[in-house]
Parts: C-alpha cells; sequence; structure tokens
C-alpha cells in the first residue's frame, strides 16, 4: 500500500513537471512597462483608420493647414455633425484650435490616446497605470474586475482590463463626462459613451497598436473603430505641471500660480 501511494505521488510530480512549464507559459502576461509615445509630429497625429468598417471623423478634403473635419461623416449624429462643421468654421476664421493638453486639461478616452508627449506605463496583479507626462495625468486601469454600478461621471471614467492571448491588454471604459471631446474635430460625447480599447505589444516589445472601438448612441449612429500606435519613448519622462486654461497656441507652459499668502 504505502509502495502503491508513492508511486502515485511520484507520479503526480512527474505530470506536474511536464505540465507546469506549459500553464506558466500560457498565464505568462505581457509586459507593457516603460516609456511609450506617438511618433507623428503634432499635425499629423490623429486616428488611424481601421482596416474595414466605419472609422473616425478626418480632415475635410479642403481644410489645408486647419484642424476642420468632415462633418460628412455617416457615424455622425445631426447634432454631432453640427458641432464638428462649428468647430472647424471657428478654424477657417484663423481662430487657433487648441486639445485639451495645451490647455491643460483632461483628454478623456480615446482623445488621449492622441497626445504627443510621453506615456508611463507600470503594472502589477491588480492595475495596469498609465501616467501621462503632459500635467502628470494618470488613468488606472483595475484588472479582471466588473465595471462599478451607478459610478459617478469623471473626466476618463472607470476603466477594468484583462489580458488576452499573451501580448495584448484589453481595456473596456465607461462613465465618462461629456465635457471633453472625442477627437480633435471638436466631435461631442455623452455620458453614455462606452470605448473598448485593445493594446497589442509586438514580440520584441518595441512598439504597442491600439485598436479602439467608441459606441455613445447619442452621438454616433453606429459603432466605429480606430488606432493609434506607440514606439519606445525617445525622451526622458519628467514632471510636467501647467497651469489650467494655458491659453498659449503653441502648447507652451505657463507659471503655475503660487498663493505665498498665509493661511493662518
Amino acid at each position: 500500500m504505502y509502495s502503491a501511494r508513492v508511486s502515485f505521488i511520484a507520479g503526480l510530480i512527474a505530470t506536474a513537471a511536464l505540465v507546469g512549464p506549459a500553464i506558466a507559459q500560457e498565464t505568462q502576461l505581457p509586459d507593457f512597462a516603460g516609456l511609450w509615445q506617438r511618433a507623428e509630429n503634432a499635425s499629423g497625429r490623429t486616428f488611424q483608420q481601421p482596416i474595414e468598417g466605419p472609422g473616425p471623423i478626418e480632415d475635410f478634403p479642403d481644410a489645408g493647414a486647419f484642424r476642420i473635419g468632415d462633418y460628412n461623416n455617416p457615424i455622425l449624429r445631426p447634432h454631432a455633425a453640427v458641432a464638428v462643421k462649428e468647430f472647424g468654421d471657428r478654424g477657417r476664421t484663423g481662430e487657433v484650435l487648441l486639445p485639451p493638453w495645451s490647455l491643460c486639461w483632461p483628454s478623456g478616452v480615446p482623445l488621449v490616446l492622441n497626445m504627443g508627449e510621453p506615456i508611463q506605463i507600470l503594472q502589477d496583479p491588480e492595475y495596469v497605470v498609465m501616467l501621462y507626462r503632459r500635467d502628470m495625468q494618470v488613468r488606472r486601469i483595475k484588472l479582471n474586475d466588473g465595471v462599478a454600478d451607478n459610478a459617478k461621471p469623471s473626466w476618463y471614467g472607470n476603466s477594468v482590463g484583462h489580458y488576452e492571448g499573451g501580448d495584448t491588454l484589453v481595456v473596456h471604459t465607461v462613465d465618462q463626462n461629456d465635457r471633453a471631446d472625442v477627437d480633435r474635430f471638436g466631435t461631442p460625447r455623452s455620458e453614455n459613451i462606452s470605448v473598448v480599447e485593445r493594446y497589442t505589444i509586438s514580440p520584441d516589445r518595441s512598439q504597442i497598436e491600439v485598436n479602439f472601438t467608441v459606441e455613445d448612441p447619442e452621438t454616433f449612429n453606429t459603432p466605429w473603430s480606430g488606432s493609434a500606435t506607440y514606439f519606445r519613448a525617445s525622451e526622458s519622462f519628467v514632471e510636467r505641471i501647467c497651469a489650467e486654461n494655458n491659453k498659449d497656441p503653441n502648447g507652451g507652459i505657463f507659471p503655475i500660480p503660487v498663493d505665498a499668502t498665509p493661511d493662518f
């Protein structure tokens, strides 16, 4: 009996030795940690079109050097098309149309994917944290957990995520407020917007491809998709705090207001 029990246990150990590496390989998590950055310059940094299906707003055919969106895109509901047209008309008059990061405002999702300065990604078993150098904005993505009910809308909403396939992080974001635009063309969003992002890292860890899908029945006639590509950042990640409502058209940094008067 003892001999049979020993043989049985030895068999389990041998099986675990064979299966263990396979399980470890299957459960190996992708490593996104590090500094990343969009490669395009400011004028070209918009969303990339999907291979098929409805895509994001693009520049109007005669936009020239202005940031003017094509308000005829069929994804837009009537009020959203009007908002995009009015935004473009302001640009045609010569008004400098500042993206929120130039004003030191939060960008929201998916617009934050167009931010040009480096981002840093941190990972632990419970969270993925994305740090944006401009104004040190932060997104916290809770892993393997359901979306909270009745969460109060905020700039970046409520994001939950999980890993797939050993190279992809899937993030679902809801509960965003309606204060930020969806893109750089003045496209609005409602508080019912839902965004799913898929971050896929290349085998050599040199780039991250982000494919995302936006659903917002109050703003769009159909779900639509886009993408953005990040490369390893060549710049260092230094603190870049800026004063809210910065009006510098070149996106420069205004001095931070300081109250030197004691409170007591």
